[in-house]
């Protein structure tokens, strides 16, 4: 099977909560009263609660996390030479309504009380192994989206990665202790990594040669940003294997520092003689490509075409829905709903593309880890020349994720540049009908808060 299609079955595999093909010992069920809240499984007409209603709402030890399933045999190991009376299991975070979805956590054992936890805890940090502790919540009441979320993202992550064969396609660019790299792919390595930063987020090894075969040194790109060109005539100078996944919490605070990274995997990357800054977004084309058309961003329409817009957004079923939804929560804890709706607006020449964002929020706005509400409905469309206007098809699309429009190849037809912080670090290019054209993502193994 080619590995590309071993990606996309093994992520598949872990947002199921399927572990088969592990070479792990069989986890050990941990013997958990079953959730006070789920119904009783004999009650005529009751459909039985899910496996998972065991461990909802206890407190969970967590000795490893990871968006690809059967990972964490060594902690499994290190658990077994402890000789304490450990539990463990695999579970799927998309059961849990406090945990972050599309991962797999391994647990050491289950509590019905964080002291309790916290103890055990404590006996596996003087045993060596580090472990944190987290409340797994409720049963998530949207398994099944939650499910269908996370296979779309596999299937995203495995197109990302093939489309990173083809060298024309639009690369981003990352700095890594004041060195520019270029995304060139995945790739399979046995270099040992060793840490650039303090915190040892990212760790790197030297590459004689492009693992992927597109790129030699002495080749040349051009860099762009959000607004256009940033460097025209980039030189490789060299390559490298660089991993940097966010490793849950736990993994910063290991005496002594650990050894290897705690989430991810290593990706190939081209060295770049340009600097960029850390927080700068920047992706590469071939030296010599046709220079994309960029939107000038704050520009637009006129007022009263913005607020056509809104009030179309207003009138949707998915705005109306998003407020009753709300509004319910609001009153079960005597808070006060907040809506807001605002435009995001490009243009380039007598086109214009307008994102319209209705946010829906109580309190902080926290929903993950302060229970707060927080959800947002986006209207995208291109209007253009003499009146016309096409919506694009990006209902999952937070409008305010997008930061800036282009047209990539001349076709009349934008692409978004998309930037987003949630569930991961992830930059993208996507066509207006929603499809990605490339994109980079920064793999996250923190269940939350």
């Amino acid at each position: 099977m080619p590995r590309l299609s071993r990606l996309l079955v093994l992520v598949l595999l872990a947002v199921s909560g399927c572990t088969c093909g592990t070479s792990e010992p069989e986890p050990v069920q941990a013997a958990v009263v079953p959730d006070a809240g789920a119904p009783d499984a004999s009650t005529p007409g009751v459909a039985p609660p899910p496996p998972e209603a065991r461990y909802a709402k206890k407190w969970l030890v967590i000795v490893h996390s990871s968006s690809m399933p059967g990972e964490g045999s060594g902690v499994l190991e290190a658990l077994r030479r402890t000789g304490l009376a450990a539990e463990p299991l695999r579970l799927s975070t998309n059961a849990f309504k406090d945990l972050r979805p599309c991962l797999e956590v391994v647990v050491a054992k289950v509590f019905g009380t964080r002291a309790e936890a916290e103890g055990f805890r404590e006996q596996l940090s003087q045993a060596g192994v580090v472990a944190y502790v987290k409340n797994a919540g409720p049963l998530a009441p949207e398994r099944e989206r939650k499910d269908a979320t996370c296979r779309a993202g596999a299937e995203a992550e495995a197109a990302r990665a093939g489309a990173l064969s083809r060298r024309t396609v639009p690369r981003f660019v990352e700095s890594h202790a004041g060195r520019t790299f270029m995304l060139l792919g995945e790739g399979t390595t046995s270099v040992v990594l060793e840490p650039v930063d303090v915190r040892r987020s990212v760790w790197m090894a030297p590459a004689g040669e492009d693992p992927t075969g597109l790129f030699v040194k002495g080749d040349t790109v051009d860099l762009y940003g959000a607004a256009g060109l940033v460097h025209a005539g980039c030189t490789v100078k060299g390559f490298a294997w660089i991993n940097r996944g966010v490793p849950h919490f736990g993994y910063f605070q290991q005496e002594p520092p650990p050894e290897a990274p705690g989430c991810g995997r290593p990706w190939a990357f081209a060295e770049l003689d340009c600097e960029v800054a850390p927080d700068a977004l920047a992706f590469a084309l071939p030296a010599g490509t046709k220079a994309p058309v960029f939107f000038a961003a704050g520009e637009g329409p006129p007022a009263e075409v913005l607020a056509a817009q809104e009030e179309a957004l207003r009138r949707s079923a998915r705005f109306s829905a998003l407020r009753a939804e709300g509004a319910i929560q609001a009153e079960q804890v005597q808070e006060r709903l907040r809506q807001e709706v605002k435009s995001f607006r490009y243009a380039s020449g007598s086109t214009h593309a307008v994102f319209t964002v209705a946010r829906f929020r109580t309190g902080e706005g926290n929903s993950l880890c302060g229970g707060d509400y927080d959800q947002q409905v986006t209207r995208a469309v291109v209007l253009g020349p003499g009146g016309g206007e096409r919506g694009l098809p990006l209902e999952n699309l937070a409008g305010e994720d997008v930061v800036g429009v282009l047209d990539l190849e001349g076709d009349g037809k934008v692409e978004l540049l998309v930037q987003e912080s949630w569930p991961a670090q992830a930059v993208r290019l996507l066509h207006e009908d929603g499809s990605e054209l490339a994109g980079a993502v920064v793999a996250n193994c923190d269940c939350g808060c």
